[in-house]
């Protein structure tokens, strides 16, 4: 069985079909046996046409791209399916940028830019602790006072008041009136004040 190119084609938006039309006449000269298509964001995670096309890729099949950013607009997301495809053992053809991950050239493209977003997200990690570090704040939400947890156990059992009403009177959210409750064992049946 011969191996088969997909091709996946993508504009950002419906006024772009001029870019449409030349990734497909560029698909031409590589006969994919398919093609995909569609115009969305490229930051979006829910490309159905791109989930189409990769579904279709078997092992020794090729995804072929006009080039990278039509891929991904994110280097991480970019890593993250060049990754998915070397894992799968499909290859990625970019004709713009000349990669194709057959090649020992294209490989170690992808070796690179592997290394890059790891680098990348290993330097976020450092400022980010290192931010942390400096400031003085405590993270996460602030507590809740003995106190404060008494008066919504008080308003939850008393039942006269909506758990709406009772976020709002002690200035916290809805869900921590459920969840003191629900720590404390307690629960409301469905009543026309509750709704």
């Amino acid at each position: 069985m011969n191996n088969k190119v997909v091709g996946y084609a993508r504009t950002s938006t419906m006024g772009q079909d001029l870019g449409l039309e030349v990734q497909l006449k560029a698909f031409e000269y590589y006969e994919p046996n398919k093609v995909y298509s569609e115009k969305i964001s490229g930051r979006k995670e829910d490309r159905t046409e791109l989930k189409k096309a990769l579904s279709s890729l078997e092992k020794g099949d090729t995804l072929l791209i006009y080039n990278l950013s039509r891929l991904s607009r994110s280097s991480k997301q970019l890593v993250n399916l060049m990754s998915e495809l070397s894992e799968k053992g499909i290859y990625l053809k970019s004709i713009q940028e000349s990669i194709d991950t057959s090649s020992p050239s294209g490989r170690l493209f992808y070796t690179v830019l592997a290394g890059i977003a790891e680098f990348e997200a290993e330097n976020i990690s450092i400022r980010t602790k290192e931010a942390l570090a400096r400031t003085d704040k405590p993270l996460g939400r602030p507590k809740i006072s003995y106190q404060k947890e008494r008066q919504i156990l008080r308003l939850y059992k008393n039942k006269k008041l909506r758990i709406k009403d009772i976020a709002l009177r002690t200035d916290v959210s809805e869900k921590t009136v459920y969840t003191i409750a629900k720590k404390h064992n307690l629960s409301r049946k469905a009543t026309c004040k509750d709704d």
